[in-house]
């Protein structure tokens, strides 16, 4: 888990104890030690929320880690969630409404107004009428392609 994750999950108020260690594991992986690192990524259950945040504390000073801001980490969890999408389709539908919680929180109304769109066009397959006959199908295929075309947007 990389560091605008794991402070998403802070942020958020959902953050668990095996989420500070998935993070110290990612650390590792990409090179980056500190003794507080080791001693949190070797940490087992039972775990206690307190220990573990403290040596994520620690870790984070270690390393001079910056905390990143709230509008950072809703990016990086948007993003992920993008790629997610592209990477597995027959889950866009679910992906797509975690999308919609993550941009409804930002002021950009554009990417709000289509995700918005698309939860309404969701809400009216799953639970509606579906007066428009929208089939699980059409509305992966149109997921897809606004998460494309999203990915497309942030690398400009």
């Amino acid at each position: 888990m990389d560091t605008n994750m794991l402070y998403y999950k802070i942020y958020k108020g959902d953050v668990k104890s095996y989420d500070y260690i998935k993070w110290a594991i990612k650390m590792l992986e990409n090179d980056c030690s500190s003794a507080s690192i080791n001693v949190l990524s070797a940490l087992e259950e039972p775990l206690n929320i307190f220990e573990v945040e403290d040596y994520f504390n620690r870790a984070s000073s270690e390393i001079d880690l910056r905390k990143p801001s709230c509008e950072e980490c809703n990016q990086s969890y948007k993003n992920h969630l993008l790629k997610t999408i592209l990477k597995d389709e027959n889950n866009a539908i679910d992906l797509a409404y975690e999308v919609y919680k993550v941009v409804r929180e930002k002021t950009n109304t554009e990417n709000f107004s289509r995700w918005f769109e698309l939860s309404e066009m969701i809400d009216d397959f799953l639970y509606g009428d579906n007066v428009e006959n929208l089939t699980r199908t059409y509305l992966t295929s149109v997921i897809v392609q606004v998460a494309e075309n999203q990915i497309k947007e942030s690398r400009k």
